[in-house]
């Protein structure tokens, strides 16, 4: 198993590509990134699965070949939707998806759970792998939070699912946390450097 990073440089985004025996998962494949992730398009079972719907998370979706799009049922709308994405503010229509199946994050299954954690988007979610690593997307980062103040967002929400993630950290301190910008960092750093966590 391996975590590769991928930054998409436009928009200063992680991508994270996880290289599985039986498959490989293209988190957040963001402005930018579609070359370097054609190196990934072979033989294995290959899927996307985003944290949540906004562009800068989203751009190069539909530039990559996937078996399945995976996402929160809240975020969906995005995909199909350039001004709720905000794809339209990077000169960008809806994605052209054709017929990829694209499927709620209720199918993860295995080494892989889907956390619903929604404030940032009503549909934003954290990926636990293995028990081992987060992909928190932006709903935390190393010493912050993802805003709350665009559309969908939502203070309380968010509130509570820093709540929730503050547990989860407490159990899981060696966690390792991959967001969706900035470093990648350990639930003890954050618990211990993150204010949104003090």
């Amino acid at each position: 198993m391996e975590v590769i990073r991928l930054l998409a440089k436009a928009l200063d985004e992680n991508c994270y590509v996880v290289r599985e025996d039986e498959r490989i998962t293209i988190i957040d494949p963001g402005y930018g990134v579609s070359t370097e992730l054609a190196a990934f398009e072979d033989k294995k079972h290959l899927r996307a699965l985003l944290t949540h719907g906004h562009a800068d998370h989203i751009f190069d979706l539909d530039q990559i070949e996937t078996d399945e799009i995976i996402i929160h049922p809240m975020d969906k709308p995005m995909l199909l939707d350039a001004e709720k994405s905000f794809l339209n503010l990077f000169g960008k229509n809806a994605l052209l998806l054709g017929g990829k199946k694209v499927l709620s994050t209720e199918v993860l299954r295995d080494r892989w759970k889907c956390l619903h954690t929604p404030g940032h988007t009503e549909g934003s979610c954290c990926f636990l792998f293995d028990e081992r690593f987060l992909f928190s997307g932006d709903t935390v980062f190393s010493a912050s939070v993802g805003r709350t103040d665009l559309p969908g967002g939502d203070h309380d929400q968010m509130t509570s699912s820093i709540n929730r993630l503050k547990e989860l950290f407490t159990k899981m301190p060696d966690l390792i946390v991959f967001p969706g910008h900035g470093r990648q960092t350990t639930a003890r750093i954050i618990l211990r450097e993150n204010p949104f966590f003090m």
